[in-house]
């Protein structure tokens, strides 16, 4: 048996029912249900249409990634491959002084001289590799001789070594021109115990010039180098100081904020 209390209260929220379930309630109910509804749904579309917007920015992206053809060739071929193209087509010049001393390096810079000026004479018509290694070749004891001859005047001693040949360079900035290192072929002139710092330049085609303040290479002297190099060896000649010199663009951390009932609201986890 039911309790009477407990029967009474039962009746009194019968009779209330239909009062609650009013028409004016019902239609409050059903239009905060649409707001809600309406308020899901834009959040939806919002979200959809964030998404197709990456979409199209992720497609514009790739469609404007360039072919292998459109990269210029000196950034697909190996350091490797660009030096050895480089040395193939180059001669340098390489003076190297008995010591560091003051006396030592002047004299050596006063054999330089007159060597360069020496071999621009002998090697001014000369437009090919062969052609000027057999020049050089040709002025080998020549060579020699000047630098005995000057090396005596000032009141040296010192024996002169004069040799074409492969030898190992590190990496040579030249006014705006960097030349990677590696092996090149090069005419050695090497003074007494060839312990001192040393001094060089392309010999062939002639890029040799005096004045070591200067900066920039002559654009005359660029001219005939562009024409003993392909357009993507003399290229990354260039290109290395740019890309070596460029500083590297710092980024500060991305910093995200997630609001709970929005990823609630658009399914994103």
């Amino acid at each position: 048996m039911s309790h009477p209390i407990s029967h009474g209260r039962k009746r009194v929220l019968l009779d209330r029912l239909p009062n609650l379930l009013s028409p004016r309630l019902l239609l409050l109910i059903l239009l905060y249900s649409m707001a809600f509804t309406l308020l899901i749904l834009g959040f939806k579309m919002i979200r959809l249409e964030h998404r197709i917007e990456v979409a199209d920015q992720q497609l514009t992206d790739t469609q404007n990634i360039p072919y292998a053809e459109d990269v210029p060739l000196y950034q697909q071929e190996s350091r490797e491959e660009l030096q050895k193209g480089i040395a193939d087509n180059i001669i340098r010049l390489h003076v190297i002084a008995n010591s560091d001393s003051q006396r030592d390096q002047a004299l050596k810079l006063e054999v330089r001289d007159n060597i360069i000026s020496q071999l621009q004479t002998a090697l001014k018509n000369v437009s090919n590799m062969a052609d000027a290694r057999s020049r050089i070749l040709s002025e080998s004891a020549s060579i020699q001789q000047t630098a005995s001859r000057i090396i005596s005047r000032e009141g040296y001693q010192y024996t002169v070594k004069v040799s074409l040949g492969q030898r190992y360079f590190p990496v040579k900035v030249y006014g705006d021109l960097t030349f990677p290192a590696g092996e090149y072929e090069a005419l050695c002139v090497e003074i007494g115990e060839a312990g001192g710092r040393n001094w060089w330049c392309v010999l062939f085609p002639s890029l040799c010039f005096l004045d070591e303040t200067c900066a920039v290479v002559p654009e005359e002297s660029k001219e005939k180098l562009k024409t003993s190099l392909t357009q993507e060896e003399y290229a990354s000649l260039t290109q290395s100081n740019t890309e070596e010199n460029a500083p590297t663009p710092s980024r500060e951390p991305e910093v995200k904020l997630h609001l709970a009932f929005w990823d609630l609201l658009t399914g994103n986890q």
